[in-house]
């Protein structure tokens, strides 16, 4: 199977990524619940410098996927035995992948922070992990757009490292994107993401019934 489509590089303003103070405390694995007034203040004390550090950027492509029996799954890098991701991309022939992240600037900030409080450092982590995820979130309702406009609708997207879908994909989905190219995000010999804050995915594209 070739690439049809080009690797489309996508850049985000900071002031564009919601930062929600709630979704930061689940990261640092506050109960709903049990949230106080007083722990989203603090939450919201280091959104600014946070923000200030965030630089997101993504690239995605779009590719052809074979599915085969016994949860075998062909993609353009190589073939894959992943029950989890068959059943998730069952119906599909194509897919978009993506990588996304907020900047090496996030990461030394974290690294700062943590040389003079780990507390800080904690509450920068988590919110470094709910910005990127809505980078994600808003690339995603992008490609929902584009494929709504082919008639098709897209699969909840799935990332290496869950379920069977080991993280040693990462290197085929490196391969793919290169996205050190477009949004200069690295992979390591240990499977370990540079900048650290940033996902990659896979997201089924299907007909619409």
């Amino acid at each position: 199977m070739e690439v049809t489509y080009p690797i489309v590089r996508k850049t985000y303003q900071a002031a564009e990524i919601e930062i929600d103070p709630g979704e930061v405390l689940r990261y640092l694995g506050y109960k709903k619940d049990l949230v106080t007034a007083e722990d989203i203040s603090q939450v919201e004390a280091f959104i600014p410098e946070a923000r200030a550090a965030i630089k997101p950027a993504a690239c995605w492509g779009r590719f052809a996927v074979q599915l085969h029996p016994k949860n075998k799954i062909t993609f353009p890098y190589g073939e894959v035995i992943s029950k989890d991701l068959s059943r998730n991309l069952a119906g599909c022939s194509e897919i978009f992948l993506f990588a996304a992240t907020i900047g090496l600037e996030y990461d030394r900030l974290v690294q700062r922070a943590r040389i003079s409080s780990m507390a800080k450092a904690s509450f920068l982590n988590a919110i470094g992990a709910a910005s990127v995820e809505n980078v994600c979130d808003q690339l995603n309702e992008e490609l929902r757009q584009l494929a709504a406009g082919e008639g098709k609708s897209l699969r909840p997207r799935y990332s290496a490292g869950y379920g069977d879908y080991t993280l040693e994909n990462q290197r085929g989905i490196f391969d793919l994107l290169t996205p050190s190219k477009y949004i200069g995000l690295a992979l390591k010999d240990n499977l370990i993401m540079v900048p650290e804050k940033s996902v990659t995915a896979v997201i089924g594209i299907e007909i619409k019934e």
